[in-house]
């Protein structure tokens, strides 16, 4: 399970990471709209750990806590290093970080660690939930071969 989780973990850090980057070098990190492919790069990451998990594991018919975890492992793995970048390039790159104050209502209160905890739980609650569903889409798909 582990092994599984760190793979594809690592894949969703270097994705989100890679992506804002990318971004960022492209002047285009200013437009928030973009960070709906963040939950592309979540979601897929999450369906290649869990069809992984489960081709691992096929007993685990209807174990949906198990891939549950498995989601949140995997998800944990891959967004809190991304926080924690986050936090070094807010705090590295002030301007960028004026920007993000200017454009929220609550800005005058955002620092580095307060909006890259914003990430974390967007990271967490997104996994909860997407783990859950892709783990009963998986199990159905299993089932309509069978």
């Amino acid at each position: 399970m582990k092994h599984i989780a760190l793979r594809y973990g690592l894949w969703m850090f270097l994705g989100f990471t890679g992506f804002f980057l990318a971004m960022h070098m492209l002047q285009l990190s200013e437009k928030y709209y973009l960070r709906i492919f963040n939950g592309v790069i979540h979601v897929a990451c999450l369906w290649l750990a869990l069809r992984s998990w489960l081709h691992e594991h096929p007993d685990a018919s209807e174990d949906y806590t198990s891939g549950v975890v498995m989601g949140m492992f995997t998800s944990l793995v891959g967004v809190i290093p991304f926080t924690i970048f986050m936090v070094l390039f807010l705090a590295y790159n002030p301007a960028f970080m004026a920007n993000i104050q200017h454009q929220s209502p609550i800005g005058q209160y955002f620092t580095p660690v307060t909006a890259s905890l914003f990430i974390l739980v967007e990271g967490i609650a997104v996994s909860i939930i997407l783990s859950y569903m892709l783990m009963r889409v998986l199990e159905i798909m299993r089932e309509e071969r069978a």
